[in-house]
């Protein structure tokens, strides 16, 4: 039987990572991006040379402390009851339906951030340092379709998340 007292050392350190994450991810949402459409051309990739690789760093790394402290804290508290018990892994209870979609969920999102996310802020800045590089060139094509996808996947992750969180608390009620 695992004690209480790793469970909860643990769920904070979940908690946290999640929050990092879904922090990071709304803050991009409702406060940078709009913000830099407001800048010049000029600030605008100044802005996104200099914060982007960090910014992308620091999703990368909450995105994983979340998905190694999750699992480990869904098992930890299977420990600690008995066969068939409330937080039992069996697809029956509604805990075990509730914390598999929330994982589930979370491992799109994980997948999100690492197979679109991070490619296309990447291209982004390569992009962007090209420009800087040939000012007098019009902007790549490729420019305007990673901006429309960088649209695109910042509501998509910030809603899937915000999903796997509701399911995950909704896990917690029992």
């Amino acid at each position: 039987m695992v004690d209480q007292v790793v469970v909860g050392v643990i769920t904070w350190f979940h908690i946290i990572s999640v929050i990092g994450w879904s922090g990071a991810a709304l803050t991009f949402l409702v406060a940078v991006g709009p913000s830099l459409k407001k800048l010049s051309p000029q600030a605008n990739s100044e802005i996104a040379l200099k914060m982007f690789p960090r910014y992308v760093r620091t999703v990368q790394i909450f995105t994983v402390l979340t998905l190694i402290f999750g699992p480990l804290l869904a098992f930890t508290m299977n420990a600690t009851n008995e066969v068939g018990g409330p937080n039992a892994f069996d697809l029956i209870s509604p805990w075990s339906r509730l914390v598999t979609a929330g994982a589930s969920v979370g491992i799109a999102t994980f997948f999100l951030v690492f197979l679109a996310f991070t490619p296309t802020a990447k291209g982004l800045g390569r992009i962007i340092l090209q420009m800087q590089q040939n000012p007098q060139q019009p902007p790549p094509a490729k420019f305007g379709s990673l901006q429309k996808r960088m649209a695109i996947l910042g509501p998509l992750a910030v809603t899937l998340l915000l999903l796997a969180e509701v399911l995950m608390v909704a896990a917690a009620q029992f």
